[in-house]
């Protein structure tokens, strides 16, 4: 039975943190509204990184050390120049007391830009660094319908965004025996975003659209320190440590609300309000480390990281939600998994992949349908069940053309789904990596 205490009240836009009133017992909403900008799984990109399952942070010897693991810049012998697109197409369907809904969406974006530059010295080695990296996708296409029979109303809720996540890093990366190096990197976030979100609301006697427009630029810094050990010509290991972020979203909105009344004295309405939207937001650190195996033509790799998303603050405070017993956080702890494999070909440049990454949800909670009530909007949420988590399975191939040309292709499938007593989600992902690099 749903509960009165899952109802949230959502304010003007531009008062709240996004669509979701700035007081305790909304940080429900303001976790939702960050699963739907994207940066809570922020994974990379990469073709070979992509096709090894992102088993990398023990792997880490090209430009793409810079995202996975800084301490393997030292492997890096030659100047790499690399480039890379990416492609993500998702299909969401969703459902809410039966009535059911499916939208697709396909976004190709710029994947990655690196250059990488071995510092002479005496002894050891020393590299640097500078990569562009798409880490991140917000474009989002969703639907839902819904017949409330306690009001009883209809409510049809659209949401509609786009936008990418892209992290700038600067990394060193030097060998401080010839077995362990050491790397260090800073990392500036940006991520443009565009929404539009609609609330389409008709009981016996009126008609009611909710529409917010709303456009934001999200810019922060992190860092990370890796360590990279080679125990012996086969075994390696690696370590990751990622900073906490420091995320601001500033930026502009406009909410309409149009009404018609079938009967009666009262006329028809239009409501209209703009204005600014300046939040912080900070990520937690991660924690992540990995092994690898070099089998003559096999190189083998496993990951595990751990982040707390508890710690996940808003304004400078945690998420707590005050409609569950307890104040329980909005977020929870995860520990993602990562596994792949390369295959070299005898006798010919071309090396084959495969991988899987299980990543599970830090949300528990689904915004089920919004509606109007007493000229204010509100929502129905629900503490959702997990049918199936998130994990994908990836499959990549890469050639080297002269032995200083290489193209990587990846590819990427993924799914998860959930659900409350009201509603149900299922996501599926496909994704598709390509990567050129030139070393000189």
């Amino acid at each position: 039975m749903r509960k009165q205490e899952s109802k949230l009240w959502l304010a003007a836009l531009l008062a709240a943190a996004l669509l979701f009133p700035s007081v305790a017992e909304a940080d429900v909403g303001v976790g939702i509204s960050l699963e739907k900008l994207g940066i809570l799984v922020t994974p990379g990109t990469g073709a070979r990184p992509y096709g090894m399952g992102m088993a990398y942070s023990a792997v880490s010897d090209d430009a793409f050390a810079l995202l996975y693991n800084p301490a393997g810049l030292a492997q890096v012998s030659k100047k790499e120049l690399s480039l890379g697109l990416h492609h993500t197409g998702r299909d969401i369907t969703g459902s809410y007391d039966g009535l059911q809904s499916t939208q697709s969406g396909s976004y190709t974006s710029f994947g990655n830009f690196a250059l990488t530059y071995p510092y002479p010295t005496y002894g050891g080695s020393l590299v640097l660094g500078f990569g562009v990296f798409r880490v991140g996708n917000s474009d989002l296409d969703t639907y839902k319908n819904g017949y409330l029979s306690d009001i009883p109303a209809t409510a049809e809720n659209s949401y509609t965004q786009s936008g990418n996540i892209y992290q700038y890093h600067l990394g060193i990366g030097a060998e401080i025996t010839p077995n362990v190096s050491l790397g260090a990197g800073l990392v500036f976030w940006r991520e443009s975003v565009d929404f539009t979100e609609q609330i389409i609301y008709e009981d016996v006697g009126s008609l009611a659209v909710y529409t917010d427009a709303v456009s934001m630029n999200m810019n922060g810094f992190s860092f990370n320190m890796g360590l990279l050990m080679r125990f012996n010509d086969i075994l390696g290991a690696g370590f990751l440590f990622t900073s906490p972020a420091w995320l601001n979203y500033r930026g502009t909105g406009y909410l309409t609300y149009d009404g018609i009344y079938y009967e009666g004295p009262y006329t028809d309405w239009t409501y209209d309000e703009a204005g600014r939207i300046d939040e912080d937001y900070t990520l937690p650190m991660k924690f992540r480390g990995g092994a690898s195996a070099r089998l003559a033509i096999l190189l083998l790799s496993f990951d595990l990281e751990y982040i707390d998303y508890s710690q996940t603050k808003y304004n400078g405070k945690r998420l707590i939600d005050d409609l569950s017993p307890g104040r329980p956080p909005v977020l929870k702890s995860v520990w993602n998994i990562f596994a792949g494999g390369e295959l070299a070909i005898p006798n010919v440049p071309v090396r084959l992949r495969a991988g899987y990454n299980y990543m599970p949800l830090s949300l528990s909670t689904i915004e089920e349908i919004a509606f109007i009530e007493n000229d204010m909007l509100a929502s129905y949420v629900g503490d959702a069940g997990i049918i199936h988590e998130r994990q994908n399975y990836t499959f990549g191939a890469g050639i080297v053309i002269d032995r200083i040309f290489a193209i990587d292709a990846a590819v990427s499938f993924g799914s998860f789904e959930r659900e409350t007593e009201y509603s149900t989600e299922k996501q599926e992902t496909s994704e598709f990596v390509l990567t050129g690099t030139y070393r000189f």
